[in-house]
C-alpha cells in the first residue's frame, strides 16, 4: 500500500493531533490525555479557587489579600494537560478547542445563576498580532451554552507587559490603570480568563465592573495556577 494511501487513511480517521500529546486523535484530545486531564477536585477555597484540604470561604493562600472579584473557580490546574490546553488555543490558535473541550469544562464550573458573562480584554495591538482574544471567546461560547448576554463594556485602556515572569506585586502594578470600562453594567457578572495566577488581571477588572453597577463579580479561569 502506497504512503500517499495510507496518509490519506490516516487523516480521514484521525484528522487531527491531540493538544496534549501531539500524537493523532480523533478529537482535541487523546483518550490518554482527556483521562489526564489536572481537575480541580472539591474541595477547594470559594474565595481564591484554590484545591483546600477542607471546604472553606478563605484559605491560607488568599487570606489577607485583596481581590476585586466575589469568588474564583476553575476547572483544571495550569499544569500538563491544561497548561497545553491554554498554549493550543492562545499561541497556536487552535480555537476548536473552546467549543470540543473549553466551553463545556466551564460550563461544569460555573456554580449559580448569572445575568452575562465578560472577558478580559487585549490591548488593541496584542489583539492585532494574535488575531482573537482567547478569553473572549471562552467567554462567548459559554455565554451560548447558559443563554446569557456576553457584556463587551470592558477595553484596555494602555499596553501591558506579559505578566509570565512578573512577581505578584509587579503583577499588580503592572495591570494598574490597565483597564476601562464603558457603559453600566447589573446583576451577577461571570469575568472569563484563561488562567488565574494571581488573580491581579481578574481583580482589576472586576473591580471595574464593581463600580459600574455589577452586584457580584465572579472570576471563572480555564486553569488556575496551584
Amino acid at each position: 500500500m502506497h504512503e500517499p494511501y495510507l496518509k490519506a487513511l490516516a487523516e480521514l480517521f484521525y484528522p487531527q493531533r491531540c493538544v496534549g500529546c501531539s500524537r493523532r486523535a480523533n478529537d482535541v484530545l487523546c483518550r490518554g490525555c482527556y483521562e489526564a486531564l489536572p481537575v480541580i477536585e472539591r474541595p477547594v477555597c470559594r474565595r481564591c479557587g484554590l484545591p483546600t484540604a477542607f471546604e472553606a470561604y478563605v484559605c491560607e493562600d488568599c487570606k489577607g489579600r485583596d481581590f476585586g472579584f466575589d469568588s474564583a473557580r476553575a476547572p483544571l490546574k495550569y499544569e500538563g494537560v491544561g497548561e497545553s490546553i491554554v498554549h493550543a488555543l492562545k499561541y497556536r490558535g487552535y480555537t476548536r478547542v473552546v467549543e470540543r473541550l473549553v466551553t463545556p469544562l466551564l460550563a461544569g464550573a460555573v456554580e449559580g445563576d448569572v445575568d452575562c458573562v465578560a472577558f478580559v480584554p487585549l490591548h488593541r495591538l496584542r489583539l492585532m498580532k494574535r488575531g482573537f482574544n482567547q478569553a473572549e471567546l471562552m467567554a462567548r461560547g459559554l455565554a451560548a451554552e447558559m443563554g446569557v448576554p456576553v457584556f463587551e463594556g470592558l477595553g484596555a485602556a494602555r499596553r501591558t507587559r506579559d505578566q509570565v515572569e512578573l512577581s505578584a506585586g509587579e503583577r499588580r502594578a503592572n495591570v494598574e490603570g490597565a483597564f476601562r470600562v464603558g457603559g453600566p453594567v447589573e446583576g451577577t457578572v461571570l469575568l472569563v480568563d484563561d488562567v488565574l495566577t494571581t488573580g491581579a488581571t481578574m481583580s482589576a477588572c472586576a473591580g471595574l465592573l464593581s463600580r459600574a453597577g455589577a452586584r457580584s463579580v465572579r472570576a471563572l479561569s480555564l486553569c488556575r495556577a496551584c
